[in-house]
C-alpha cells in the first residue's frame, strides 16, 4: 500500500463523516454532479500532491486504485475547473 493509498484511504471516511454524504454515491447516475466528499477528497489529494488542479486529475486518471477508494472510475474524474 502506497502513502497516496493510506492518506486516500484516511480522508475518503473523514469527508463522508464532514459532509454527511456516507452513503452517497460518488458520481451519482444522470449528471447529478459529485457527491461532496468526492470533491472534498479530491481537494485532500491535490494539496498532499502539491499539484496543480490540472495536474491531480491528470494524475489520478493513471492511478485506479486511489480513484477507485473515492468512489469514482476515470471517467468519473471531474474537470479540472469543477475543483
Amino acid at each position: 500500500m502506497t502513502q497516496i493509498s493510506r492518506f486516500t484511504g484516511e480522508i475518503v471516511p473523514i469527508a463522508q463523516v464532514v459532509t454527511g454524504d456516507g452513503d452517497e454515491s460518488a458520481a451519482p447516475e444522470g449528471g447529478g454532479g459529485f457527491a461532496d466528499y468526492a470533491l472534498v477528497s479530491l481537494h485532500c489529494l491535490r494539496i498532499y500532491l502539491d499539484t496543480s488542479y490540472r495536474m491531480t486529475i491528470d494524475l489520478l486518471k493513471e492511478m485506479p486504485q486511489i480513484t477507485g477508494e473515492i468512489g469514482l472510475s476515470k471517467a468519473d474524474l471531474p474537470a479540472p475547473s469543477t475543483l
